[in-house]
């Protein structure tokens, strides 16, 4: 009985650092729940992360959102590294304005990861976007991003918030 209660104890205690050490955007530190519907006139909105506490390797996220005026939205996600990494990894969640509610709704995600093989041996920054055609129109939408960065088993990361951009059509 004594061994059975060990083990329990010792499997609860694993499960828990594996928890413990996942990264998400709610979790990550950064800017969460802020945005606010900017002006029709107002076609973008970026948000940056800055991260210069000493023994961190991560340096910065930055997130931007633009309308495109055409039913499309760009976006483009930047995860920069005080150092060379072994991975970086970021996350863009697309959430859509839902008037009835009065919040937020995600409407899609993009996940994107390199190493630094993939690399040539030198990862510090890494940038992708996106561009979603054919949104539909006269709608607020904001980008939220996650964005970590990985040296052997340290994972740091920040969250990004953009504010809502109101997609049109002209």
């Amino acid at each position: 009985m004594k061994r059975v209660f060990v083990l329990v104890c010792v499997l609860f205690m694993m499960a828990n650092t594996v928890y413990a050490s996942e990264i998400t955007w709610e979790s990550a530190p950064g800017h969460h729940d802020q945005s606010v519907l900017l002006g029709p006139e107002i076609q973008s909105s970026k948000d940056i992360v800055q991260r210069n506490g000493k023994g961190e390797y991560l340096s910065s996220g930055m997130l931007e959102i633009l309308n495109q005026s055409n039913g499309s939205i760009y976006i483009c996600v930047d995860t920069f590294a005080h150092v060379n990494v072994d991975r970086i990894r970021h996350t863009v969640f697309l959430d859509q304005w839902d008037d009835r509610k009065q919040d937020w709704v995600q409407v899609d995600y993009w996940e994107f990861e390199r190493t630094k093989e993939e690399e040539g041996g030198e990862l510090s920054m890494m940038t992708d976007t996106i561009t979603i055609k054919n949104v539909a129109t006269n709608r607020y939408y904001r980008a939220r991003g996650l964005h970590m960065v990985e040296i052997g088993d340290e994972i740091e990361g920040c969250a990004t918030e953009t504010h809502g951009v109101l997609i049109t059509k002209d």
